[in-house]
């Protein structure tokens, strides 16, 4: 009866997802832990479970320690492993792989399965996390290798295999997806959709080195701006003052759910349409951004904090930036539907190759006839935050030391050919590809 308590207890904390042990677990704390509580409580219930458990049983026989608790779970992990490779049988499956650091800063690596039941549904498994000693592919294969071994299946019934775009998943002679494929013809990769999306589109753009000097400029905004609590209430108050003044002046309108209090997003390359909204936020709050780090430029106790401040407003406040910041935020527009209908689980490969004829006629048509509203909206912003216009017929002067043999250029030439033409021709073939 002792240890079968033990057993309900562990099995209902690990289905809720429920921490097992508290800070102090000594008999005089009032807040033991979730395990040895509920143990307690099962004894207030059933008397008979009072008289073999806690302070009843005998001190090498509580079965509460944290070790018994580990080899409980890890019996419960043993038991659903094998129900999921029992339901498999003899059928084939797709394995996804995935890698990450946990809190103790140790390699892992996580396996999910895909197959079909004997009822014909698609099922999706998590199998486990298994410490790995480093990422290299052949490490990842081994690794994969022993653990379908360790449970009488093999790799060798996998018929697709998923990871995210790290390079030594996806390299080409020697990631862990050709060492499979070379074992397993079979085993055919199929990579997220709407992940290349995003990797694809930003990757390409980020070749030209306004659109990476703009990601790198938005995300060092995020980093000093972000750093501190004071400096993020300082932001929210700013932008406060900024919708406050332009409601004032009639150029926003109040009303249930609008002006709400944002904040600034944070780009992530693995997370879908973070780029996009990042650069609306910061189109958004662009003057309250300005303030904060005019003020940090100013205030900051640390020179490095004053100089990178005053850096970075220096490049925030150039057409050049917000020229990159309104294209690219119109080009991650159009493909935002697609990114979206790509992660849709009732998705539709047939709607969404049409969306994707649909992302290359509207860049396609934006490049041929764009060039007029994008300029009129950057130039619209620009005087409104008090960003200096260059004249598009004088010549084009690039920011910094003036490279050798540079070739002269008017602005507009510059700026529609060398930057708006440019960055779409790049897009239009990653997306023809």
């Amino acid at each position: 009866m002792r240890l079968n308590t033990s057993i309900e207890v562990a099995q209902y904390l690990s289905t809720k997802g429920l921490a097992f042990w508290g800070h102090d677990e000594s008999e005089s704390s009032a807040n033991p832990g979730n395990f040895i509580q509920l143990v307690k409580t099962f004894g207030q219930i059933n008397p008979d479970i009072k008289d073999v458990t806690l302070n009843n049983a005998p001190q090498n026989h509580k079965t509460i320690c944290s070790d018994i608790q580990k080899e409980i779970v890890n019996a419960f992990a043993m038991e659903i492993l094998k129900e999921i490779i029992s339901d498999i049988g003899d059928s084939t499956f797709c394995v996804m792989v995935d890698e990450a650091l946990n809190i103790s800063m140790k390699e892992q690596m996580a396996l999910v399965i895909r197959y079909i039941d004997k009822y014909g549904s698609v099922i999706e498994r998590f199998l486990g996390v298994e410490h790995i000693t480093d990422t290299s592919a052949l490490t990842l294969k081994g690794t994969i290798d022993d653990f379908f071994s360790g449970y009488g299946s093999s790799i060798s019934k996998s018929r697709g295999q998923g990871y995210d775009g790290a390079s030594n998943m996806r390299g080409q002679f020697n990631g862990l997806k050709t060492l499979i494929f070379n074992e397993n013809s079979c085993a055919y990769y199929i990579h997220c959709f709407a992940h290349q999306l995003q990797l694809a589109l930003v990757a390409v753009a980020k070749k030209h080195d306004h659109i990476s000097s703009l990601f790198d400029f938005t995300t060092r905004v995020l980093n000093i701006v972000g750093s501190s609590c004071k400096r993020r209430d300082l932001l929210r108050d700013k932008q406060s003052e900024k919708i406050i003044e332009t409601h004032n002046l009639g150029e926003i309108s109040s009303g249930r759910g609008l002006n709400q209090e944002t904040n600034l997003k944070r780009v992530g390359d693995t997370r879908w349409s973070s780029h996009y909204n990042t650069l609306l936020s910061l189109i958004h709050m662009f003057g309250a951004v300005i303030d904060v780090l005019e003020v940090i430029g100013r205030d900051a106790s640390s020179t490095t904090h004053r100089t990178e401040a005053q850096d970075i407003v220096d490049k925030l406040l150039s057409f050049e930036f917000v020229l990159s910041l309104f294209l690219m935020k119109k080009v991650l527009a159009i493909t935002n539907d697609l990114s979206q209908a790509l992660q849709r689980k009732d998705k539709d490969i047939v709607n969404a190759m049409r969306l994707v004829q649909v992302s290359k006629i509207q860049i396609q048509s934006f490049r041929e006839s764009g060039w007029g509203s994008l300029l009129e909206s950057v130039t619209t912003f620009c005087k409104k935050h008090k960003v200096d216009v260059p004249q598009m017929d004088f010549k084009y002067v690039a920011r910094g030391r003036r490279r050798r043999n540079e070739e002269e250029m008017p602005n507009l030439h510059h700026y529609k050919v060398e930057t708006f033409y440019t960055i779409l021709d790049m897009q239009l073939g990653e997306l023809n590809d």
